[in-house]
């Protein structure tokens, strides 16, 4: 992946419409700006613009809402509070086609709406823009960015923090275990729900007590009141849940099994196009169109029939002129002068051997068979297959989509929990019409605890019948527990020593002190890593300075992108903080060009100052500094580095 463009439209510091542009052929961009100019917005709008709510930098933003997040960023010195982000890029090298999406919001309204759009090849694809978040999620999973896309000085908290938490999460998300461990989160949650659906004393109690409530209530107006609010918050926190859900359905290709029988209807269609032209294609082939293949011949056909029939022409006017003379001169009583007729005849050449002998009405087709019918149809068949590639373009494309991997099973359970959360808000805005329709009468809040007697009567009855199927399934969900743990150490015990190598490779790299650490390993069950010198002995973590440890990190980082083989672009936000000068020199020169094959850095001057620009100048293909407005508050973008 390679990003061309990103655009920011009054998007958090960055006011009005700021555009970066990367042409150039080298990996590294360089984008220099003071604290609090815009870098870390530059990095956020980029996992903005490809995964939205499901974007880490959001997980981590501590907002409750994704509405909240993007509101958050709207710039406020524009009064049409309209933002958007956007950003162009290749998906790689063998696929010539640029993507653009597009996010856009207006921060003037309480309720965020956020509107995606996705053009694939300068043309909107309705696919991509219904489908964004699967599709992304299936190419670029966003559980990976991190390795690519990192804060330098988040880097450094990390290097100093003895648990070593956040590397083991970042450890198990390229092994795929973050998969086997959602599946077991799932598992018991199920476990822990269908456990209080079983029948028990309490239940009784509570019937009980609704029961006994019934005969006594008497509340006032203004409980009502109370429920209708505690009613709302409830729906919020509802609808909050279905928000993430439904983004979960929508990037596990939810959607898509919607629209497939729609697609395979369009697969369908343009089959049936492509089979029409390839017909037709046969019929043109087997009319006048292979003659094209001997057009020259034709041209020399028709030639030499007009000069033989030129001749035969003159041949039979220089017989009229002869016999004309003859007549003449016996009418008029002259001798005959042969040397005239010796003239004419000697003038036409009549003797011109007939090689086809091709009548007029022949050489008339023949020409306007050259000319007009097999020209149409060459301009047929030009058309005919130009559209056939086309469609053939179009059918490669919805094959590929069919192709997608999906878990029905997991998407109908995500639907059906969605659709009785969706019944469920349903029921209580339901519930808080009738509040206000019953507030003048105490009779309302009586009708409610009858119902919710009602439902736990049943819910009772209910445990009554489930019991035993809860008891065996609580069984089985503790035997596949089991399962998946084995199978979770199986797979971290082959994968970490590959890892652990990799990791060893990127830190000799990079270190100055080549004697200190000889080796790396990572332990395949707690995926702990551990330091080993050169005698075999281990170093113990508390004696790296912090540049030792942060250089760790940023191998570890760059190990990971390896082994986890997708081609991302890499994005560094203040690189080099805490590394002494022989370190950054290491990752300026052996790290920064060999990252990616594009490699953004964002930097203060006192990170990259001259001389390290210097260093890295050769690789430099795009140059950006952020320049701050303390009169407007607000962030522009100029060619060239800040030093420059």
């Amino acid at each position: 992946m390679k990003i061309k463009r990103l655009t920011l439209h009054n998007f958090g510091v960055y006011a009005g419409t700021n555009v970066f542009s990367f042409e150039g052929m080298k990996p590294i961009v360089l984008i220099g700006g003071l604290n609090g100019r815009g870098k870390t917005t530059f990095l956020e709008a980029i996992l903005l613009s490809l995964y939205g709510a499901n974007s880490f930098a959001y997980r981590e933003s501590g907002y409750t809402t994704y509405g909240q997040y993007l509101k958050s960023y709207v710039n406020q010195n524009d009064a049409s509070f309209d933002t958007f982000v956007e950003m162009e890029f290749l998906m790689s090298k063998d696929d010539a086609d640029i993507y653009k999406v597009r996010r856009s919001w207006n921060g003037a309204t309480q309720r965020i709406h956020e509107i995606v759009e996705v053009e694939k090849a300068g043309i909107r694809d309705d696919f991509l823009t219904k489908n964004w978040g699967m599709f992304i999620e299936n190419v670029l999973p966003s559980a990976l960015s991190s390795f690519f896309f990192f804060d330098g000085e988040k880097i450094a908290e990390l290097a100093v923090d003895n648990t070593d938490e956040q590397l083991k999460d970042s450890i198990r998300s390229m092994l795929g275990l973050s998969v086997l461990d959602r599946l077991s989160g799932d598992i018991q949650r199920t476990i822990r729900r269908n456990n209080k659906q079983l029948i028990n004393n309490s239940d009784l109690v509570e019937v009980e007590k609704s029961q006994k409530q019934k005969s006594e209530l008497n509340q006032k107006l203004e409980e009502i009141d109370v429920r209708i609010l505690e009613l709302d918050e409830e729906i919020n926190q509802l609808e909050e849940a279905n928000e993430k859900e439904q983004l979960r359905y929508s990037t596990h290709g939810g959607d898509i099994v919607a629209q497939r029988h729609e697609i395979l209807e369009k697969r369908a269609v343009i089959k049936e196009k492509i089979n029409q032209i390839e017909q037709r294609l046969v019929e043109i082939s087997s009319q006048s169109l292979p003659l094209m293949l001997i057009g020259d011949l034709i041209d020399d056909v028709i030639s030499c029939s007009k000069e033989e029939q030129e001749a035969i022409s003159m041949k039979m006017v220089a017989g009229r002129i002869n016999s004309l003379y003859k007549q003449y001169a016996k009418e008029k009583g002259v001798p005959v002068d042969r040397k005239f007729l010796n003239y004419v005849n000697s003038s036409i050449k009549g003797d011109r051997p007939i090689v086809y002998g091709i009548s007029s009405h022949v050489l008339f087709d023949i020409e306007n068979l050259k000319s007009s019918r097999m020209e149409l149809e060459i301009q047929q068949a030009h058309q005919m297959l130009k559209e056939y590639n086309e469609l053939i373009k179009q059918l490669n494309d919805i094959e590929s989509y069919l192709t997608v991997d999906i878990n029905e099973k997991e998407l109908s359970d995500l639907f059906k929990s969605i659709k009785e959360r969706e019944q469920v808000i349903l029921s209580k805005k339901v519930e808080i019409g009738q509040l206000r329709q019953e507030r003048a009468s105490v009779n309302g809040e009586c009708i409610r605890v009858t119902s919710e007697l009602g439902r736990m009567t049943e819910k009772m009855l209910t445990g009554l019948e489930t019991k035993d199927d809860n008891e065996r399934y609580f069984k089985y969900s503790q035997m596949a527990l089991r399962v998946i743990e084995n199978y979770t150490y199986r797979l971290q015990e082959r994968k970490t020593r590959q890892l652990a190598e990799q990791i060893t490779t990127c830190y000799k790299t990079l270190a100055s002190k080549k004697n200190l650490i000889n080796q790396v390993l990572v332990d395949p069950a707690s995926l702990v890593m551990s330091y080993i010198d050169y005698d075999g002995e281990e170093v113990p973590k508390t004696s790296l300075s912090a540049g030792e440890k942060q250089l760790m990190v940023i191998s570890i980082l760059w190990a990971l992108a390896i082994c986890s083989k997708k081609k991302l672009p890499v994005i560094i936000d203040t690189p080099l903080s805490r590394l002494d000068s022989n370190h950054r020199k290491a990752i300026i020169k052996k790290y920064f060009p060999k990252a990616s094959e594009q490699t953004i850095i964002l930097s203060t001057d006192s990170e990259i100052d001259q001389s390290y620009y210097e260093m890295m100048k050769k690789n430099v293909g795009d140059e950006y500094t952020l320049e701050y407005d303390d009169e407007n508050k607000c962030t522009t973008i100029k060619k060239g580095y800040l030093i420059g």
